[in-house]
């Protein structure tokens, strides 16, 4: 014979409403928890995003103000040409130094300066002048500039510029103006 079952002592009520409440707790989870911690996720990037931006910005600031006070500043439309002058025989000698300066002062190194005495007899009004640098163009320009700027300089003659290992060399025959 069959035994009878014994009867479960949790009421049928109680158990529709734990079933009701695990529902509600997995529903819970799905709607409400799931999709606000992937909004917090997102949320915690766009923050180390604007944290990064703003990092970037303080380190970038000082730059930023060098810039703006530099683009502020009004450059000369002109080139620097003096009235042209004639150098004295006797400072021939200084030559040499004063476009070692000139190359200094445009970030330049100068090789070499030298006078070209061949050829030059009696009362010559024009003395060539061999000079070579190294340097990038940008410096090579701001050397021309200031050679410009130098009222004994009567031409450039001739411009070769030679490919180095690591810069660029730059060979000039300037004439200068002796008085």
């Amino acid at each position: 014979m069959a035994e009878p079952k014994p009867e479960s002592k949790i009421p049928r009520r109680n158990i529709v409403y734990i079933v009701l409440c695990v529902l509600f707790i997995i529903l819970f989870v799905f709607v409400v928890y799931l999709p606000t911690d992937k909004w917090s996720d997102e949320l915690d990037i766009k923050t180390s995003e604007a944290k990064f931006r703003l990092h970037e910005q303080q380190t970038l600031i000082p730059v930023f103000q060098y810039l703006k006070v530099e683009s502020e500043k009004v450059v000369s439309d002109t080139l620097p040409l003096p009235p042209k002058g004639k150098l004295a025989r006797a400072m021939i000698n200084n030559l040499p130094g004063n476009f070692a300066a000139s190359a200094k002062r445009s970030g330049m190194s100068l090789v070499v300066a030298r006078p070209d005495l061949s050829g030059l007899k009696g009362d010559f009004q024009a003395l060539p002048v061999n000079i070579v640098l190294r340097g990038g163009f940008i410096n090579f320009r701001k050397f021309l500039i200031g050679l410009g700027g130098m009222s004994y300089v009567e031409r450039i003659e001739e411009i070769l510029i030679k490919e180095a290992t690591d810069t660029k060399e730059f060979q000039l025959r300037v004439w200068v103006a002796i008085g």
